[in-house]
């Protein structure tokens, strides 16, 4: 079985915002997860933490400038807005060949404000100022325990704290002073006109006029618009998995042209410099994971664990998602692409890509049905554009469940960090106990064992014990005692 071994950095990190650009005012908790399973990572998620490389963190929402929440999108009920389905017939009709890309040269200021939002990437690189201990996550551990003692002293339990919510913004046209003409006939609409001559048609061919009307067309779901191309198309799009972690032979294969794409994707869009590009940074960041490669009978064929997931056009790469395939998800780590296809939207087109490729997971494991997008921002207005997958839910950071993000964005408009749980009475269900900190599995001088045993091995004082239960707190009861904590 897996194990997930990690270090708990417990200093509350600061660092500078890279959404609001505010000094010092961006705060996390972190570990550095040396390895970890699929399923372990699962209960993080969903307790508000997400992966770096190696890197795992928990934004301190209530203290932090832009409030950070986890959002994911109800994969199996998501409908395609009209500009979604756009940006997939526009891609269509690029590989029917009917669309050409612009190859001019754009600058900046002349990017739509769509263009700019749904291009930005996603969240941030978020590295530890700590460095990781060298741990041998391969060595043969034996489990130390000592039921017969139990003199731990108790320990403080930090407190909540609570927020309130506030009301929607809604968009108003502010030309009042001129209404409709009552002397002349309404204004159809374009479907409406459309089912008229229809319905003239049909009565000129003497069918019943309730034909149409009796005959409801079956929505078209997403698959229908990113399948809907001719046998023969002009230009081929393939899109592939390949598995980062093992080092396959198929990624070192594409490794350099996967990094080219990467370096061009940086440097155009988010204006970094070469020496921020670099293959170390870009493995660092991207390749890197602490996800154990696990298959299981009930799982999917490309079994669990952390992908690239490759957009070939014609055989080139344009596009990569960065993907980690969990037991009840597919969470987006990063997507990027050759800025030269930056007209065919790739941002929006990925997304679209992943949640029907969770859809498709789903066929197989009927317990995978989200797609994670990372983080919601919406103090962040360039951010906002991933609630416009719907239907998405976020996930309140007092009680840990899930709620409609339409429900929740009229607390956001009235405070940027709020309690998204409607129910004042409902609690954290997973909060560990002041005892449960005896149970944490703990490895020290390659010794596994029990925290009440380490603690009086080692002797320890009450400080480290509040450390422990600190942790413990932002990890989750379930967490606790399955994650290894190096010490």
């Amino acid at each position: 079985m897996p194990r997930s071994i990690i270090e708990y950095f417990a200093e509350n990190e600061k660092s500078k915002c890279g959404y609001c650009k505010k000094p010092a005012s961006n705060y996390s908790h972190g570990l550095w997860a040396h390895s970890m399973s699929v399923s372990d990572y699962q209960d993080l998620i969903d307790r508000g933490w997400r992966r770096s490389g190696k890197y795992c963190y928990k934004p301190t929402l209530d203290i932090i400038c832009c409030p950070m929440y986890t959002i994911r999108c109800r994969a199996l009920e998501f409908k395609a807005s009209k500009s979604q389905k756009k940006v997939l017939k526009r891609f269509n009709k690029y590989l029917i060949g009917e669309y050409e890309l612009v190859t001019a040269e754009r600058k900046a200021s002349g990017l739509s404000e769509e263009m700019s939002i749904d291009e930005s990437g996603g969240e941030l690189f978020v590295k530890s100022k700590q460095e990781p201990l060298k741990i041998d996550i391969e060595a043969d551990l034996k489990y130390i325990d000592s039921s017969d003692d139990s003199n731990c002293e108790d320990t403080v339990q930090p407190s909540n704290s609570n927020h309130i919510s506030g009301t929607d913004k809604i968009k108003v046209n502010s030309n009042t002073e001129q209404g409709p003409d009552p002397n002349k006939p309404s204004c159809k609409k374009a479907k409406q006109m459309r089912i008229e001559r229809k319905l003239e048609k049909l009565k000129a061919q003497g069918k019943e006029m309730n034909v149409l009307l009796n005959t409801k067309s079956k929505e078209k779901q997403l698959e229908d618009f990113i399948k809907d191309l001719p046998e023969e198309t002009k230009n081929n799009l393939e899109i592939k998995l390949v598995r980062t972690t093992s080092s396959s032979a198929e990624w070192r294969a594409t490794a350099n042209e996967t990094h080219a794409v990467y370096v061009k994707y940086q440097m155009a869009i988010h204006g970094d410099t070469l020496e921020k590009c670099t293959e170390p940074k870009f493995r660092e960041f991207l390749v890197q994971s602490p996800l154990v490669e696990e298959y299981s009978e009930v799982g999917p064929p490309c079994g669990y664990g952390s992908f690239h997931q490759q957009y070939r056009l014609n055989g080139k790469i344009i596009a990569v998602g960065v993907l980690d395939i969990l037991p009840k998800c597919v969470s987006s780590v990063y997507f990027f692409y050759d800025p030269q296809y930056t007209n065919l939207t790739m941002g929006t087109y990925g997304t679209l890509r992943e949640i029907e490729f969770t859809r498709h997971l789903h066929l197989i494991c009927p317990e995978l049905k989200y797609y994670y997008m990372g983080f919601y921002i919406h103090s962040c207005k360039k951010m906002r554009y991933k609630g416009a997958y719907t239907p998405s839910d976020l996930l309140c950071p007092e009680t840990y469940n899930w709620f409609p993000i339409k429900d929740c964005i009229p607390k956001l408009e009235q405070s940027p960090y709020s309690r998204l749980d409607p129910d004042l009475r409902r609690v954290d269900g997973n909060m560990p106990s002041d005892s449960d900190i005896n149970f944490i599995p703990v490895l020290c001088k390659s010794q596994l064992l029990s925290y009440k045993v380490y603690r009086k091995k080692e002797g320890k004082r009450n400080d480290d014990a509040q450390e422990i239960l600190q942790y413990a707190n932002l990890v989750g009861a379930k967490s606790a005692k399955s994650l290894i904590l190096v010490r």
